[in-house]
């Protein structure tokens, strides 16, 4: 059985977790800074042991993911750089670049990283995956160990910070896009509760329809010449909708690159 450990039970830390205990191949152990979270989180999921701090975290782990915010991971890395001898570091803190993980590991250890995003926390996340030289051997392992909490694909890390903006942040632009749905079918009397259902209800269907079909492929069985579809996407194109995605993207990959320094 896999021994895995998790330093941080926060968003992505505790999907992962979750995600892994529930499948039962996985020995678990976690910690947290706040002590108290991770021993709730252990008992409130099986397979899952609590340590009182990393350094037991890593002792007891062949796979040991840094869940930690990026201003806190090299902390935590020097933390536990003696326990770290024939074991792989999974760091997924934004912006945290592999030869900086390494920098603060002894020589030739084996590190990857991976950007994953909170749709994790329902099973339905996405996540890049790169590795330096010694992590290689372990890309198998922990694109599975990823595989439990969404799609996995290997990408190079110098497309980590483009990645990051795209579906990291994705989430919040695909939630900002429903709240205006909504408001703006509130704002043509519709009353809320409905709007947001429809709203909710079209967006989980176009995604199933994404699965099979590119996306001006939907886009183009929607708009019929001479449609409502049709006057509703000039109107956005003139307001400048696909201008502020592509500004939006390019802004948050500006300040990925500025959190790795």
């Amino acid at each position: 059985m896999e021994r895995v450990g998790i330093i941080g039970v926060g968003r992505i830390g505790g999907s992962l977790a979750a995600r892994l205990a529930a499948s039962g191949e996985f020995e678990l152990t976690v910690s947290d800074a706040y002590e108290e979270q991770a021993r709730r989180f252990s008992q409130e999921h099986q397979r899952v042991r609590f340590a009182s701090d990393n350094l037991e975290v890593a002792h007891s782990s062949d796979v040991i993911v840094v869940a930690v915010k990026p201003w806190d991971v090299a902390m935590v890395l020097e933390g536990i750089a003696g326990e770290v001898g024939g074991k792989a570091i999974v760091s997924v803190a934004a912006g945290v670049q592999i030869p900086a993980i390494s920098g603060r590991l002894p020589e030739g250890a084996a590190v990857l990283r991976v950007m994953p995003n909170v749709c994790a926390a329902v099973g339905r996340g996405s996540a890049v995956v790169a590795a330096n030289e010694a992590g290689e051997a372990y890309l198998p392992r922990v694109m599975k160990m990823f595989g439990h909490v969404g799609d996995v694909m290997e990408l190079p890390e110098r497309l980590f910070d483009a990645a990051t903006a795209l579906h990291g942040s994705g989430p919040a632009y695909v939630a900002l896009f429903a709240d205006s749905l909504v408001q703006a079918g509130v704002r043509a009397g519709i009353p809320r509760e409905v709007a947001r259902r429809l709203v909710n209800g079209t967006i989980e269907g176009t995604a199933v329809l994404l699965k099979d079909r590119a996306a001006h492929q939907v886009r183009d069985e929607v708009m019929t010449p001479g449609g409502t579809t049709a006057a509703a996407l000039v109107a956005m194109e003139k307001a400048g909708f696909v201008g502020a995605i592509h500004d939006g993207v390019e802004a948050a990959t500006e300040q990925s690159r500025r959190l790795a320094g």
